[in-house]
């Protein structure tokens, strides 16, 4: 009797609703990330003229997936799918183009929302308010420059007059408003806010954003309508979520890597009651005893269980001590004849970087081949190719590099046939390789690192890419101290975090180390060697070339497993080590 019962339920479910929503889903067309991920980036490149890094975004917390774009740590995160949004006219916007809008517009955040919006003493109206605005002004910036986006925008809002029951209503209504000249709305308060926002003389302000919507939030309270955080977002399918607008990113509360999959994390708006029970961000003085200038958490990947322990490691960088400029100076009097011929070869790979387009109509010089080829087909009466002249090329060089020195204990040890000991070898290579690179204008970073547990991996940065190698970078490289432990793949991530932050299509990451990973709290070598290995993968994944140099004669046993065969050297005869990191160096960037 039951098995009738729901035979026969299921049968009038069926004939009540024919059409269930599920297979309405499934006959929408829809587009996936993976189809237009090669164009989005070729396309981004073609209209800002740098590289961004485009990912397919991940799963939340609950195992749902995530259906509007966020940017995090530079990197711009969008849907796996995206279905065709209809419009009002028996229209749809198909998903490639909702992929295109939503990867310019996130690209116009990373290059005109230049500082972090601060939520202090900020409610969720105000932050809502504010992130309308701030998407209006990104958009209002890149239209200047790129006019046809308005039309792509545009058309993905459907916000009409009549809506008008919830803040979201209001909040699509004002988005409209403010892109589109052409929608009527004679709301008092969009008027107000189209009025502000035309009212602004200079929309390169980060604070136009923050001025306007609060006076908006203000405003809006009059109309006794309650604002849902949760409900009450915008509509339009291409715009992101805007936690890249009240998240540090130069701070991160937790680094889950901008190019691993992970869950992806907001970060803690000041006011936030929940705050406390959440990780957060800190501008230590005291790690020690010693001055901090910012503390990052990082993942740690566990080999056994093959999965990233989330949260596991406390980096903190710290700020390196001074020596003695003497030292430098005798490094560089010591290597003038090194250091001369160095930069010889550096400057004959940067002004050797010609390429030749050949087959051209018009161009700097004749191509003989293709004029014999010419004067051949006219005797004997064919028509000859016109093309008969060639262009030169030069090749302009955009590399970022970062040298990450190990500054573990074992580096105050002397090295075998040797009088110096490996952190002076490392000392001399890393003077010579700044006074060398110079001579092509690489931007060049040099980060130290040590570590005493997982709760504290300390980073140096010595020299950064935007600081001039002067006195200063010195004197930080010639008080340079080995202590501790190695703890590389904290560290590599880092340093895998800073380079993404170069537009440089081409970047290195220099490791030179006397030893394995290892730290105090990881009697298990294993563990560590595989956590570099995945900090390296994780590297590659994001465009960065990871080369390490050994000192260790027994580093053939562990160190191809953590680089891979073709990205590493172990340095037989140490003294040659200065030479050994230039050569490499033009090698790998030639």
């Amino acid at each position: 009797m039951r098995a009738t019962f729901s035979r026969i339920a299921c049968e009038l479910k069926n004939y009540l609703n024919p059409v269930p929503r599920v297979a309405f889903v499934e006959a929408r067309e829809k587009t996936g990330f993976i189809d237009v991920q090669r164009r989005l980036m070729i396309y981004l490149r073609a209209l800002w003229d740098c590289e961004f890094v485009i990912k397919q975004a991940n799963v939340d917390s609950v195992g749902d997936e995530i259906d509007k774009p966020f940017i995090e740590y530079s990197v711009i995160h969008l849907p796996n799918i995206f279905y065709d949004w209809p419009l009002d006219d028996d229209r749809r916007v198909p998903g490639s183009e909702i992929y295109r809008a939503a990867a310019v517009h996130a690209a116009g955040h990373l290059m005109y929302t230049t500082k972090y919006l601060s939520a202090r003493s900020l409610d969720k109206l105000h932050i809502a308010m504010i992130s309308v605005i701030e998407d209006a002004r990104v958009e209002a910036l890149t239209i200047r420059r790129f006019p046809g986006l308005k039309y792509l925008w545009g058309m993905q809002h459907t916000a009409t007059p009549q809506e008008n029951l919830t803040a979201g209503n209001y909040l699509n209504r004002l988005a409209r408003a403010l892109l589109d000249d052409s929608y009527l709305d004679d709301d008092p308060w969009i008027v107000q806010g189209r009025t502000l926002f035309k009212s602004v003389d200079n929309l390169e302000d980060d604070q136009i954003s923050r001025t306007i919507g609060i006076k908006l939030a203000d405003s809006f309270r009059e109309k006794k309508i309650k604002f849902d955080a949760h409900t009450d977002s915008l509509s339009a399918p291409y715009r992101d979520d805007n936690r890249y607008l009240w998240r540090r990113q130069d701070v991160p509360l937790e680094i889950f890597s901008p190019f691993c999959s992970s869950k992806s994390s907001i970060g803690i708006e000041e006011g936030d009651k929940d705050a406390k029970n959440r990780p957060a961000p800190t501008m230590d003085e005291s790690a020690k005893g010693k001055p901090v200038s910012a503390t990052y958490i990082y993942p740690e990947w566990n080999y056994r269980s093959r999965s990233e322990d989330q949260s596991w490691v406390t980096l903190r960088e710290s700020i390196p001590a001074s020596g003695d400029l003497a030292i430098i100076d005798n490094i560089i009097a010591e290597n003038h004849h090194l250091i001369s011929r160095m930069k010889a070869l550096l400057r004959a790979i940067r002004d050797g970087a010609a390429h030749r387009t050949r087959k051209l109509e018009e161009g700097d010089q004749i191509d003989i081949n293709a004029a014999i080829l010419a004067q051949i087909d006219i005797r004997q009466g064919i028509p000859p190719d016109s093309r008969i002249m060639m262009r030169s090329v030069r090749k302009t060089r955009d590399i970022s590099v970062l040298i990450l020195l190990d500054l573990s204990r074992s580096m105050n040890d002397k090295l075998q046939e040797s009088e110096y000991t490996a952190l002076q070898l490392t000392q001399q290579a890393s003077v010579l390789f700044a006074e060398a690179i110079a001579t092509v204008g690489d931007p060049f970073a040099i980060h130290g690192l040590h570590s005493d547990t997982r709760h504290n991996v300390e980073y140096f940065r010595l020299k950064d890419f935007e600081q001039p190698y002067d006195e200063g970078s010195k004197a930080r490289i010639a008080g340079l101290k080995g202590q501790r432990g190695t703890r590389m793949g904290a560290a590599i991530r880092h340093a895998t975090f800073l380079l993404n932050k170069q537009k440089s299509s081409k970047k290195l990451l220099l490791i030179m180390t006397d030893g394995e990973p290892s730290d105090i709290d990881t009697p298990n070598q294993n563990y560590l060697h595989h956590d570099a290995k995945k900090s390296v993968e994780d590297a590659l994944r994001c465009g960065i070339h990871t080369y390490c140099i050994s000192l260790d004669p027994g580093a053939d046993r562990y160190v191809s497993r953590i680089f891979g065969a073709m990205n590493y050297m172990v340095v037989d005869h140490v003294k040659c080590l200065p030479e050994k990191v230039l050569l490499i160096y033009a090698g790998l960037t030639r």
